[in-house]
C-alpha cells in the first residue's frame, strides 16, 4: 500500500519557475492529463490556474471536470476522442487534435450534429510515429480544414520523441524534428494560411531547446516539470521540486546469511550476511522494475530482487535501527532512485496511492522521518 503527500504550494512555485524560462510571447499549457499525472486533477488545476493559459487533458471527462470547477482556460483534449466523445468535445468547445484523415472525415459530421464548428489542431508527425499526419499528407489535411465551414483551424502541432534524452543521436534527432516542423510552418505561411496556435515544445524542449519555443511557435505544453521532474538532456536550467512524497511501510526486517536468495526466481542472492527490509508495496500498487532505490530513515538504499505484487525488498544493512513500521519513501525530494524516465514510474504509483494535499499554507501532516 502506498501513500502520497502532495504540496500544491510546490506546484505553484514550479509553474512560476517554468513561466520565467519560456518566452513572454508563448502561452503556457499545463498538462494535467491522467488526473494530473496522478497528483489530482482539480487540486492541481486550482492551485495553478492563475499561472497558466491552457489545460491539456486526456479525455473529454477531464475537460468537463475542469469546467464544473469553474476553470475557464482553453482546454486541449490531447488524445483523439473516439465515438460519441468526439461530438461531446466539439459541443463543449474543447480543442481537439486531428492526426489522421479518417478523423478529419468524422469531425465535420460531429460538428454539424452539435451545431458548432470543431476547433481543430492539426498534428504533423515529424518523427514520433504515433498520432499525426506525415508531412506529405498534411497539405491535403490543411486544405480540408480551411475549406470546410464546420472545421476551425485553431492550431498546428507536433510531438517530440526524444527531447529528454542526453544521447548525442537523440539530441540531433530532436533538432531535426524541430527543424522539420519550423520548415512546414514557413511553407504554409508563404501560402497565406493563418494558424493561430503553433506548438511543439514539451517540458524538456522548453528548457533545453530554445528553437522549440522561438517565433513563430507560441505555446509550450509543460507536463512532468510542473510536478518537479525537469527531465532534460543535461543539467536543468532551473530548480523545480517534486510536489509529491510517496511512501510505504516496512513490514519486516530480516537478517539473512550470505548466499541467500531474495524474492521470486532468485534474481538476487546476498553477497554477504546482512539485513533486508520487506516493504508493503509492489506492482499491484503501480511500482515498476525501473524503481531502483528508496529512502529509509533519510538514507537511500537499493531495492533487491524481483518486484512482487505487494512487496519489495530493500538492503538496510548500512542503516542502524530500521524497524517494522518505518516509512520507506519511494518518490519525493531527495530520492534519486527513479532513473532518467520518471513519468512511467511515478504516475501508476500516484494513481493507486492514498493521497492528501497541502494547501493554503498548511503542510501535509506526518512527514516521513
Amino acid at each position: 500500500m502506498v501513500n502520497a503527500e502532495i504540496d500544491t504550494r510546490v506546484l505553484r512555485e514550479n509553474l512560476k519557475q517554468l513561466r520565467s524560462r519560456i518566452p513572454a510571447a508563448c502561452s503556457l499549457m499545463a498538462v494535467v492529463k491522467e488526473d494530473a499525472y496522478g497528483h489530482g486533477l482539480l487540486r492541481v488545476a486550482r492551485a495553478g490556474g492563475d499561472l497558466v493559459d491552457w489545460f491539456g487533458v486526456a479525455s473529454v471527462a477531464e475537460g468537463k471536470a475542469l469546467r464544473r470547477a469553474g476553470l475557464n482556460q482553453e482546454v486541449f483534449v490531447m488524445l483523439p476522442p473516439v465515438g460519441p466523445a468526439l461530438a461531446d468535445a466539439v459541443r463543449c468547445g474543447f480543442h481537439v487534435p486531428a492526426g489522421d484523415l479518417t478523423m478529419l472525415q468524422e469531425l465535420p459530421r460531429a460538428a454539424r450534429r452539435v451545431g458548432r464548428p470543431a476547433r481543430v489542431h492539426l498534428e504533423v508527425d515529424t518523427g514520433m510515429g504515433r498520432f499525426g499526419l506525415l508531412p506529405q499528407e498534411a497539405e491535403e489535411a490543411l486544405q480540408r480544414l480551411t475549406d470546410n465551414p464546420w472545421l476551425e483551424l485553431a492550431g498546428i502541432y507536433s510531438h517530440l520523441s526524444s527531447a529528454h534524452s542526453p544521447g548525442s543521436d537523440d539530441i540531433a534527432f530532436t533538432r531535426a524534428q524541430v527543424w522539420r516542423f519550423r520548415q512546414l510552418l514557413q511553407e504554409w505561411a508563404l501560402d497565406g494560411e493563418r494558424i493561430p496556435w503553433r506548438h511543439l515544445a514539451n517540458s524538456a524542449a522548453a528548457l533545453a531547446f530554445h528553437e522549440g519555443t522561438a517565433p513563430p511557435l507560441n505555446m509550450v505544453r509543460a507536463g512532468i516539470a510542473i510536478y518537479g521532474y525537469p527531465d532534460v538532456p543535461s543539467d536543468p536550467p532551473l530548480t523545480v521540486t517534486p510536489a509529491a512524497r510517496v511512501w510505504t511501510r516496512v513490514a519486516a526486517v530480516r537478517s539473512l546469511p550470505q548466499g541467500w536468495p531474495v524474492g521470486y526466481e532468485r534474481q538476487y542472492v546476498t553477497r554477504s550476511a546482512g539485513r533486508v527490509a520487506i516493504l508493503t508495496a509492489g506492482y499491484g500498487d503501480g511500482l515498476q522494475a525501473g524503481l531502483k532505490r528508496v529512502s529509509i530513515r533519510d538514507r537511500e538504499v537499493p531495492l533487491l530482487g524481483k518486484l512482487g505484487m505487494d512487496t519489495v525488498a530493500a538492503d538496510v544493512s548500512a542503516i542502524p535501527r530500521v524497524q517494522r513500521g518505518d516509512r520507506a519513501v519511494l518518490f519525493g525530494p531527495g530520492v534519486n532512485g527513479i532513473g532518467p524516465r520518471v513519468c512511467p514510474l511515478l504516475v501508476p504509483v500516484l494513481l493507486s496511492a492514498r493521497r492528501r494535499w497541502a494547501e493554503k499554507g498548511r503542510p501535509p501532516a506526518g512527514r516521513p522521518r
